[in-house]
């Protein structure tokens, strides 16, 4: 079988397992609409590139958008997103076999962490005000979620979040060095579209949304 057509019908497997979620691209793709009609969650499967008759890979990726946050155009509507290695603790951007022996396995066991690791991280979104207090009160820390915060819960939520971010970053210093250099710039002429470093975008929003750091 093409290595093609062989992951084409294991997406269609895994998603039979999910029949809450829209199966789009011959299976490679699903995604399903929040309850509050706004944001939305999707399961994408990447398949690898050299994929030939002996060994056929693919990797499932998983992203949250907010259609309100794009036509404010906070961060293109993205929300939150990872792949299945980092999110269930296995190894990251893992690859998952498909060839001979391996295709039954991997079926049932990429459906069972999905069920595992995903679905709860999408249950939690339902709700979005208790969701930020979870994200704030907890100890997980992701930059994209400070844009997300700062739509849904306000500039306050935001500055929590924002200073637990950088009081936790090695690259804490740096952070607040490049926040300080940009008070001297009028809020206008900050380029949203250059990223000086990883995380300088995250301090630029901060920044222009008078999002404080708290030294």
């Amino acid at each position: 079988m093409e290595p093609r057509k062989l992951c084409e019908d294991a997406w269609q497997e895994i998603a039979s397992n999910f029949p809450d979620f829209k199966v789009l691209s011959k299976g490679q793709k699903l995604k399903k609409v929040a309850k509050n009609k706004d944001i939305f969650f999707e399961i994408y499967f990447q398949a690898n590139r050299y994929n030939y008759k002996y060994s056929v890979e693919f990797i499932p990726h998983i992203s949250i958008h907010s259609k309100s946050m794009k036509k404010a155009g906070i961060n293109n509507g993205y929300i939150y997103g990872g792949e299945l290695g980092s999110l269930s603790g296995r190894k990251q951007l893992k690859w998952w076999q498909l060839a001979g022996v391996s295709y039954k396995y991997t079926v049932e066991e990429v459906s069972e962490l999905i069920k595992k690791y995903v679905i709860p991280i999408f249950n939690d979104f339902e709700d979005t005000q208790e969701n930020i207090d979870r994200i704030i009160n907890g100890s997980y820390t992701q930059a994209c979620l400070l844009y997300y915060i700062y739509f849904f819960g306000g500039k306050n939520k935001a500055q929590q979040y924002f200073n637990k971010i950088i009081k936790e970053d090695r690259l804490k210093k740096r952070y607040i060095g490049f926040y300080n250099s940009l008070k001297g710039i009028p809020k206008e002429n900050v380029n949203l579209d250059y990223s000086e470093f990883s995380g300088a975008m995250t301090v630029k929003f901060a920044y222009i949304n008078d999002i404080e750091i708290e030294e």
